[in-house]
Protein backbone atom coordinates (compact mmCIF):
# COMPACT_ATOMS: atom_id res chain seq x y z
CA UNK A 1 0.00 0.00 0.00
CA UNK A 2 1.28 3.44 -0.91
CA UNK A 3 2.16 5.43 2.21
CA UNK A 4 0.76 8.65 0.73
CA UNK A 5 -2.58 10.23 1.49
CA UNK A 6 -5.58 8.31 0.18
CA UNK A 7 -8.99 9.62 -0.71
CA UNK A 8 -11.02 6.82 0.85
CA UNK A 9 -10.62 4.13 3.47
CA UNK A 10 -13.32 1.50 2.86
CA UNK A 11 -14.63 0.16 6.18
CA UNK A 12 -16.57 -3.10 5.91
CA UNK A 13 -17.11 -6.55 7.39
CA UNK A 14 -16.10 -9.82 5.76
CA UNK A 15 -19.76 -10.58 5.06
CA UNK A 16 -19.86 -7.58 2.72
CA UNK A 17 -16.44 -8.04 1.11
CA UNK A 18 -17.77 -8.52 -2.47
CA UNK A 19 -19.76 -5.29 -2.26
CA UNK A 20 -16.87 -3.43 -0.63
CA UNK A 21 -14.51 -4.49 -3.43
CA UNK A 22 -17.03 -3.44 -6.06
CA UNK A 23 -17.30 -0.01 -4.42
CA UNK A 24 -13.53 0.35 -4.19
CA UNK A 25 -13.14 -0.63 -7.86
CA UNK A 26 -15.70 1.98 -8.96
CA UNK A 27 -14.01 4.70 -6.92
CA UNK A 28 -10.58 3.95 -8.38
CA UNK A 29 -12.05 3.80 -11.89
CA UNK A 30 -13.43 7.29 -11.26
CA UNK A 31 -9.97 8.60 -10.27
CA UNK A 32 -10.08 8.30 -6.49
CA UNK A 33 -7.39 6.57 -4.46
CA UNK A 34 -8.65 3.85 -2.13
CA UNK A 35 -7.29 1.71 0.69
CA UNK A 36 -9.21 -1.48 1.45
CA UNK A 37 -8.27 -4.45 3.61
CA UNK A 38 -8.86 -7.04 0.88
CA UNK A 39 -6.28 -5.46 -1.41
CA UNK A 40 -3.76 -3.72 0.81
CA UNK A 41 -3.38 -5.65 4.09
CA UNK A 42 -0.62 -8.27 3.97
CA UNK A 43 -0.59 -11.61 5.81
CA UNK A 44 1.20 -11.39 9.16
CA UNK A 45 0.44 -7.69 9.52
CA UNK A 46 -0.96 -6.33 12.79
CA UNK A 47 -4.59 -5.99 11.75
CA UNK A 48 -5.55 -3.33 14.30
CA UNK A 49 -2.44 -1.26 13.58
CA UNK A 50 -2.92 -1.55 9.82
CA UNK A 51 -6.56 -0.52 10.15
CA UNK A 52 -5.64 2.48 12.29
CA UNK A 53 -2.94 3.58 9.83
CA UNK A 54 -5.32 3.21 6.87
CA UNK A 55 -7.98 5.30 8.57
CA UNK A 56 -5.45 7.99 9.44
CA UNK A 57 -3.96 8.11 5.95
CA UNK A 58 -7.33 8.45 4.22
CA UNK A 59 -9.17 11.72 3.83
CA UNK A 60 -12.55 10.07 4.27
CA UNK A 61 -13.93 6.83 5.67
CA UNK A 62 -16.57 5.06 3.57
CA UNK A 63 -18.65 2.74 5.74
CA UNK A 64 -20.36 -0.14 3.92
CA UNK A 65 -23.61 -0.32 5.87
CA UNK A 66 -25.38 -3.63 6.38
CA UNK A 67 -26.87 -5.53 9.35
CA UNK A 68 -23.53 -7.29 9.81
CA UNK A 69 -21.68 -3.97 9.82
CA UNK A 70 -23.94 -2.49 12.48
CA UNK A 71 -23.27 -5.49 14.75
CA UNK A 72 -19.47 -5.48 14.28
CA UNK A 73 -17.35 -4.02 17.11
CA UNK A 74 -14.35 -3.41 14.84
CA UNK A 75 -16.54 -1.64 12.28
CA UNK A 76 -18.01 0.48 15.04
CA UNK A 77 -14.55 1.59 16.13
CA UNK A 78 -13.65 2.53 12.54
CA UNK A 79 -16.65 4.76 11.84
CA UNK A 80 -16.51 6.36 15.30
CA UNK A 81 -12.91 7.40 14.67
CA UNK A 82 -13.98 9.19 11.49
CA UNK A 83 -16.99 10.69 13.27
CA UNK A 84 -14.78 12.11 16.01
CA UNK A 85 -12.76 14.00 13.38
CA UNK A 86 -15.91 15.56 11.90
CA UNK A 87 -18.80 15.39 14.40
CA UNK A 88 -20.86 18.02 12.57
CA UNK A 89 -20.47 16.25 9.21
CA UNK A 90 -19.56 19.49 7.45
CA UNK A 91 -16.46 18.02 5.81
CA UNK A 92 -18.06 14.66 4.97
CA UNK A 93 -15.24 12.63 6.52
CA UNK A 94 -17.62 9.78 7.34
CA UNK A 95 -19.61 8.62 4.33
CA UNK A 96 -22.00 5.68 4.92
CA UNK A 97 -23.11 3.63 1.90
CA UNK A 98 -26.07 1.35 2.56
CA UNK A 99 -25.81 -1.92 0.64
CA UNK A 100 -28.46 -4.00 2.44
CA UNK A 101 -31.72 -3.16 4.21
CA UNK A 102 -30.85 -1.87 7.68
CA UNK A 103 -31.58 1.11 9.89
CA UNK A 104 -28.59 2.83 11.55
CA UNK A 105 -29.34 4.24 14.98
CA UNK A 106 -27.71 6.65 17.38
CA UNK A 107 -24.93 8.89 16.03
CA UNK A 108 -24.59 6.89 12.83
CA UNK A 109 -28.32 7.23 12.20
CA UNK A 110 -27.99 11.02 12.03
CA UNK A 111 -25.70 10.90 8.99
CA UNK A 112 -27.25 10.90 5.51
CA UNK A 113 -26.10 7.80 3.65
CA UNK A 114 -25.74 6.86 -0.01
CA UNK A 115 -28.37 4.24 -0.66
CA UNK A 116 -27.57 1.46 -3.13
CA UNK A 117 -30.51 -0.64 -1.94
CA UNK A 118 -33.07 -0.89 -4.71
CA UNK A 119 -30.72 0.05 -7.56
CA UNK A 120 -32.09 -1.77 -10.59
CA UNK A 121 -28.73 -2.41 -12.26
CA UNK A 122 -24.99 -1.87 -12.03
CA UNK A 123 -25.05 1.48 -13.84
CA UNK A 124 -27.68 2.88 -11.48
CA UNK A 125 -25.70 1.76 -8.44
CA UNK A 126 -22.50 3.30 -9.88
CA UNK A 127 -24.24 6.61 -10.57
CA UNK A 128 -25.65 6.75 -7.03
CA UNK A 129 -22.23 5.97 -5.54
CA UNK A 130 -20.24 8.50 -7.56
CA UNK A 131 -22.86 11.22 -7.14
CA UNK A 132 -22.81 10.69 -3.39
CA UNK A 133 -19.04 10.84 -2.94
CA UNK A 134 -18.71 13.98 -5.07
CA UNK A 135 -18.22 16.94 -2.73
CA UNK A 136 -18.73 19.49 -5.50
CA UNK A 137 -21.78 21.71 -5.36
CA UNK A 138 -24.85 20.33 -7.09
CA UNK A 139 -25.80 23.68 -8.65
CA UNK A 140 -26.10 23.26 -12.44
CA UNK A 141 -23.88 25.33 -14.73
CA UNK A 142 -26.80 26.47 -16.89
CA UNK A 143 -30.05 28.04 -15.80
CA UNK A 144 -32.76 25.37 -15.46
CA UNK A 145 -35.78 25.61 -17.75
CA UNK A 146 -39.01 26.84 -16.25
CA UNK A 147 -41.40 23.86 -15.85
CA UNK A 148 -44.83 24.19 -17.50
CA UNK A 149 -47.08 26.37 -15.43
CA UNK A 150 -50.45 25.00 -14.38
CA UNK A 151 -53.18 27.30 -15.73
CA UNK A 152 -55.50 28.63 -13.08
CA UNK A 153 -58.22 31.21 -12.71
CA UNK A 154 -57.11 34.68 -11.77
CA UNK A 155 -57.90 35.55 -8.19
CA UNK A 156 -59.95 38.72 -7.92
CA UNK A 157 -60.90 40.41 -4.71
CA UNK A 158 -64.42 39.58 -3.57
CA UNK A 159 -66.95 42.40 -3.71
CA UNK A 160 -69.55 42.86 -1.02
CA UNK A 161 -73.00 41.83 -2.20
CA UNK A 162 -75.76 44.49 -2.33
CA UNK A 163 -78.30 44.39 0.47
CA UNK A 164 -81.13 43.58 -1.93
CA UNK A 165 -79.53 40.24 -2.77
CA UNK A 166 -80.00 39.04 0.79
CA UNK A 167 -83.63 40.20 0.76
CA UNK A 168 -84.33 38.42 -2.52
CA UNK A 169 -82.74 35.22 -1.24
CA UNK A 170 -84.75 35.39 1.99
CA UNK A 171 -87.97 36.04 0.03
CA UNK A 172 -87.27 33.15 -2.32
CA UNK A 173 -86.73 30.84 0.62
CA UNK A 174 -90.02 31.91 2.23
CA UNK A 175 -91.88 31.56 -1.09
CA UNK A 176 -90.41 28.11 -1.64
CA UNK A 177 -91.56 26.91 1.77
CA UNK A 178 -95.04 28.39 1.21
CA UNK A 179 -95.36 26.76 -2.23
CA UNK A 180 -94.39 23.42 -0.80
CA UNK A 181 -97.07 23.69 1.91
CA UNK A 182 -99.70 24.67 -0.70
CA UNK A 183 -98.84 21.76 -2.97
CA UNK A 184 -98.80 19.37 -0.04
CA UNK A 185 -102.26 20.55 1.06
CA UNK A 186 -103.59 20.21 -2.50
CA UNK A 187 -102.22 16.71 -2.74
CA UNK A 188 -103.85 15.72 0.54
CA UNK A 189 -107.19 17.19 -0.61
CA UNK A 190 -106.95 15.30 -3.89
CA UNK A 191 -106.14 12.04 -2.15
CA UNK A 192 -109.00 12.57 0.30
CA UNK A 193 -111.50 13.26 -2.46
CA UNK A 194 -110.55 10.14 -4.36
CA UNK A 195 -110.75 8.07 -1.20
CA UNK A 196 -114.24 9.42 -0.39
CA UNK A 197 -115.35 8.77 -3.95
CA UNK A 198 -114.18 5.16 -3.80
CA UNK A 199 -115.49 4.39 -0.31
CA UNK A 200 -118.74 6.37 -0.21
CA UNK A 201 -119.61 6.70 -3.90
CA UNK A 202 -122.14 3.86 -3.82
CA UNK A 203 -124.19 5.81 -1.24
CA UNK A 204 -124.47 8.80 -3.59
CA UNK A 205 -125.61 7.61 -7.03
CA UNK A 206 -125.09 11.05 -8.61
CA UNK A 207 -121.37 10.74 -7.86
CA UNK A 208 -121.17 7.58 -9.87
CA UNK A 209 -122.40 9.42 -12.95
CA UNK A 210 -119.63 12.04 -12.75
CA UNK A 211 -116.20 11.60 -14.24
CA UNK A 212 -113.63 10.91 -11.48
CA UNK A 213 -111.26 13.30 -13.23
CA UNK A 214 -113.74 16.13 -12.68
CA UNK A 215 -113.97 15.27 -9.03
CA UNK A 216 -110.16 15.16 -8.77
CA UNK A 217 -109.83 18.54 -10.50
CA UNK A 218 -112.47 20.07 -8.23
CA UNK A 219 -110.79 18.62 -5.13
CA UNK A 220 -107.40 19.85 -6.27
CA UNK A 221 -108.62 23.39 -6.91
CA UNK A 222 -110.46 23.53 -3.62
CA UNK A 223 -107.38 22.15 -1.83
CA UNK A 224 -105.13 24.79 -3.35
CA UNK A 225 -107.61 27.53 -2.50
CA UNK A 226 -107.91 26.34 1.08
CA UNK A 227 -104.12 26.02 1.41
CA UNK A 228 -103.60 29.56 0.13
CA UNK A 229 -106.11 30.90 2.64
CA UNK A 230 -104.46 29.00 5.48
CA UNK A 231 -100.99 30.18 4.40
CA UNK A 232 -102.15 33.81 4.20
CA UNK A 233 -103.76 33.56 7.62
CA UNK A 234 -100.62 32.00 9.06
CA UNK A 235 -98.35 34.71 7.63
CA UNK A 236 -100.67 37.43 8.94
CA UNK A 237 -100.71 35.91 12.40
CA UNK A 238 -96.89 35.74 12.44
CA UNK A 239 -96.62 39.42 11.47
CA UNK A 240 -99.02 40.41 14.24
CA UNK A 241 -97.01 38.45 16.80
CA UNK A 242 -93.77 40.14 15.74
CA UNK A 243 -95.31 43.61 16.06
CA UNK A 244 -96.90 43.00 19.45
CA UNK A 245 -94.77 44.09 22.44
Amino acid sequence: MDGGKQHFFVSYTQADRPMAEWIAWQLEAAGYSVVIQAWHFRPGQDFVQAMDNAARQADRTLAVLSPAYLQSQFAGAEWRAAFARDPSGERGLLLPVRVAPCQPEGLLGQIVYIDLVGAVDKDTARQRLLAGVDLAARKPLDEPDLPPLVPGAAVTPARPEPAWVAHVEAGAEVAGRALWRVLRAAGLALAGALAVHLLLGHWFPDWQDRDPRDLALTAGVLGIFAAVLVEAALRGWQRLRRRSP
